[in-house]
């Protein structure tokens, strides 16, 4: 987070020093989430002992609503914003189960049932779009969230927080009394978050979303 609020500081303190104008906006994405999952159990829990599980899971067509605050510079027409999606989005459609007999610790020869899902929510983005052509642009910027765990079982794991990159490609329009309004597909593609719990267990994933996104704003 530190670096975040280090990225939106210099954009703010460069933009003021250029003539251009600011805008703000919403904006409404339709995401297909994927994510790869690995989780270790440590031979330290007496429970269910040493093993490693791993499986993908897939939430495709997750509306994202966003809000936006922007500097639309005269240097070749390059736009800076910052970007905020508000409330959660679940990794995985439904609740993951699986139903195991553990080879090793006190519940070896006993089925135990695990579920868990995760969530990602508080995705802040600074970004940077280029125009080229006729109304086209292309976007680059770094993200930040948080990825909050929802298990039951023997093990508990806590929440984590990972960052990455967010790229894409749009066209954008507007109309001289300030409105405008922007289509665009990106990708966002995080780095890997690892979480550790008790017994030191560790659960890992990588995590990456793509979709169409429409967004609409007012320049000052």
């Amino acid at each position: 987070m530190k670096k975040l609020i280090a990225i939106i500081a210099s954009f703010m303190l460069s933009s003021s020093a250029f003539a251009g104008s600011f805008g703000v906006g919403v904006s409404g994405s339709i995401f297909n989430i994927e994510a790869d999952v690995k989780e270790v159990t440590s031979s330290a829990d007496a429970l269910s002992g040493s093993d490693t599980h791993t499986g993908s899971v897939k939430h495709n067509m997750v509306p994202v609503p966003a809000v936006f605050a922007e500097y639309n510079s005269d240097i070749f027409g390059i736009t800076l914003g910052v970007e905020h999606i508000p409330g959660s989005a679940d990794i995985s459609k439904n609740m993951k189960k699986r139903t195991e007999t553990p080879s090793s610790g006190q519940d070896s020869g006993s089925s135990v049932d695990y579920k868990a899902n995760a969530s990602i929510e508080n995705v802040t983005t600074v970004y940077a779009e280029i125009p080229f052509g006729e109304n086209f642009y292309v976007r680059g910027g770094y993200i930040e969230l948080d990825v909050i765990t929802d298990e039951s079982g023997v093990q508990s794991y806590g929440d984590g927080s990972t960052e990455g990159i967010n790229y894409g490609l749009g066209w954008k329009s507007g109309t001289d009394a300030g409105l405008n309004y922007k289509i665009s597909y990106e990708v966002i593609d995080l780095d890997t978050v690892s979480i550790t719990g008790s017994s030191d267990h560790t659960v890992s994933g990588d995590i990456d979303t793509a979709g169409l996104k429409l967004s609409v704003g007012y320049n000052f």
